[in-house]
C-alpha cells in the first residue's frame, strides 16, 4: 500500500475539522452498525436512533458513498477493490481502538489512512459545497 497522493487540486484545508469530524462519524457509524456498540455515540444521536429506527443503518449506506464515492473519483486508486481494502483497514482499525490501545505500528498505520483519506476527501469541492458548507452555515 502506497501513502503516495496525486492530485491537480489543494485541500480545503479550512474544513479540515468539519470532514475530520464527518469523516471520524462515519466510522463511528460504521462501527456501531455492525457490533451494536453505541457506548462513543452523543446522547443526541442516541435520541435520534431511538425515534427513527432504520437512522443508523440509512446514515451509514450515506456516510460511506459519500466517502468512497469521492475517494474513487480521486483517480489515486487503481480500482474499487484497493480503496476498500483501505476503508475496511481503517475500519478495523477504528474498531480495535475501540478495545483497547493500538500498538504503535497500528497507530502509524491507521493515521496514515486516515490522513490520506482526509486530504483526499478535502480536494472534493463538490462534496464540500453539498455536505460540509450547507452544515456551517446551520452553525
Amino acid at each position: 500500500m502506497l501513502n503516495i497522493i496525486s492530485t491537480n487540486k489543494a485541500p480545503n484545508f479550512q474544513y479540515t475539522d468539519e470532514m475530520d469530524r464527518f469523516l471520524m462519524n462515519t466510522l463511528a457509524f460504521s462501527v456501531g452498525l455492525v457490533t451494536e456498540d453505541y457506548s462513543t455515540f452523543d446522547p443526541e444521536v442516541l435520541k435520534i436512533m431511538e425515534d427513527e429506527s432504520d437512522w443508523l443503518q440509512e446514515s451509514v449506506v450515506w456516510c460511506q458513498s459519500l466517502v468512497v464515492g469521492s475517494l474513487a473519483d480521486s483517480g489515486n486508486y487503481d480500482d474499487t477493490g484497493e480503496l476498500m481494502d483501505e476503508f475496511n483497514c481503517l475500519l478495523n482499525l477504528y474498531d480495535r481502538a475501540r478495545q483497547r490501545e493500538l500498538t504503535s505500528n497500528e497507530d502509524n498505520l491507521f493515521l496514515n489512512i486516515h490522513d490520506k483519506f482526509l486530504a483526499l476527501l478535502l480536494t472534493d469541492d463538490e462534496l464540500i459545497t453539498n455536505l460540509l458548507e450547507p452544515m456551517m452555515s446551520e452553525w
